[in-house]
């Protein structure tokens, strides 16, 4: 089976978003994988965390033994400069975000890259369809979920407020979350309390304060399924701007394994998502439709907003429609996809 190098572009235990997901199943298929781990190592080290997966920190993995074919995979445009450095067999690019805005600085970049890679990978439509026509062997590949982690409850979080419903929201505390509709929102709930967790991304500080909101920081990635699952309803709160649109959130696909029903902006990838979700819920009947919700509620205005985590506290919510949607977009399934098209690559024969 082929190499997978993962040059240092994420921390290995910061926030786990599509690249560690990915290595991780791919390394269960039977990929060798070198997943380089950013940071400062005083004492470098190879951590082997399971079979055929190494974590190296501070060693290159082109010092260590491996199977070929050799296939550097790239989430990073500017590593476009490190292809050399590891003379691979084959170049993946893996695009999850739009060259816009906050990660303008990545358009440079990308046209030289597509001129030495393989194969693509886009995870929104709209990043497919710009990269479609600039490259042969481009793959829509959304993300995705570990259904079993956050499918199954766990014991509530002590730092988990109580006595008020939880809306609650997880990923990266960053400028591309309306923040401006969120304070409207808060300050019309004064009865609700507002959760956040996660790293700060490109900000120097939580933008929000008030007697109702809760920054809770940063969590592991083992105990985020015992928050998601105190939480009463999830939000997804995007800007509706370039970058934005071809975002298609890990955090839909959590929020629906764990049976929690989101409020989100209409960002494109939500939208037919939405329609999904709907297609696979249960109610079947007229009264079913009024009383249940299928999960995913989608709002521009901070008003819209407010009504549907409201409507949401109200009804119950069709889980089977979420989790069967989750069920649909595991990582385990990405990666199969992956598996498949390096195989009609010709990259690796079996």
């Amino acid at each position: 089976m082929p190499t997978i190098i993962y040059p240092r572009t994420l921390p290995w235990s910061w926030m786990v978003q599509r690249p560690q997901q990915l290595m991780r199943e791919l390394s269960y298929l039977g990929y060798t994988i070198f997943y380089e781990d950013r940071g400062a190592f005083p004492q470098p080290q190879v951590k082997k965390l399971w079979d055929s997966f190494y974590l190296c920190q501070g060693i290159s993995p082109m010092t260590l033994a491996h199977p070929r074919p050799r296939i550097l995979w790239l989430t990073f445009p500017q590593h476009l400069y490190l292809i050399d450095t590891y003379r691979p067999d084959a170049v993946v690019f893996d695009c999850s975000d739009e060259a816009k805005e906050e990660f303008a600085a990545w358009g440079p970049y990308i046209k030289p890259l597509l001129a030495q890679t393989k194969l693509v990978f886009a995870s929104s439509q709209s990043l497919y369809d710009q990269l479609a026509p600039q490259h042969p062997e481009v793959t829509l590949l959304r993300n995705g979920v570990d259904f079993a982690h956050f499918c199954t409850p766990q014991k509530r979080p002590l730092d988990l407020p109580t006595g008020q419903p939880i809306i609650g929201y997880s990923g990266a505390i960053a400028p591309w979350l309306d923040w401006d509709l969120l304070k409207r929102v808060i300050e019309q709930h004064p009865n609700f309390h507002f959760v956040f967790l996660g790293a700060l991304v490109m900000l120097k500080g939580f933008p929000l304060e008030s007697p109702n909101v809760s920054y809770l920081g940063l969590k592991s990635y083992d105990s985020l399924p015992g928050y998601l699952h105190g939480f009463n309803v999830s939000l997804i709160p995007f800007k509706l701007t370039p970058m934005t649109m071809g975002c298609n959130p890990i955090k839909l696909y959590e929020y629906a394994a764990a049976g929690l029903p989101t409020v989100a902006t209409p960002l494109p990838e939500l939208i037919g998502a939405q329609k999904v979700i709907q297609s696979l819920s249960t109610g079947d009947s007229e009264q079913r439709r009024e009383d249940c919700c299928p999960g995913l509620n989608l709002a521009a205005t901070a008003e819209d907003f407010s009504q549907s985590i409201r409507e949401i506290l109200l009804k119950s919510v069709d889980q089977e429609a979420l989790q069967a949607f989750a069920l649909q977009n595991t990582w385990q399934k990405r990666a199969v996809e992956i598996h498949n098209k390096i195989l009609k690559q010709g990259l690796y024969t079996g």
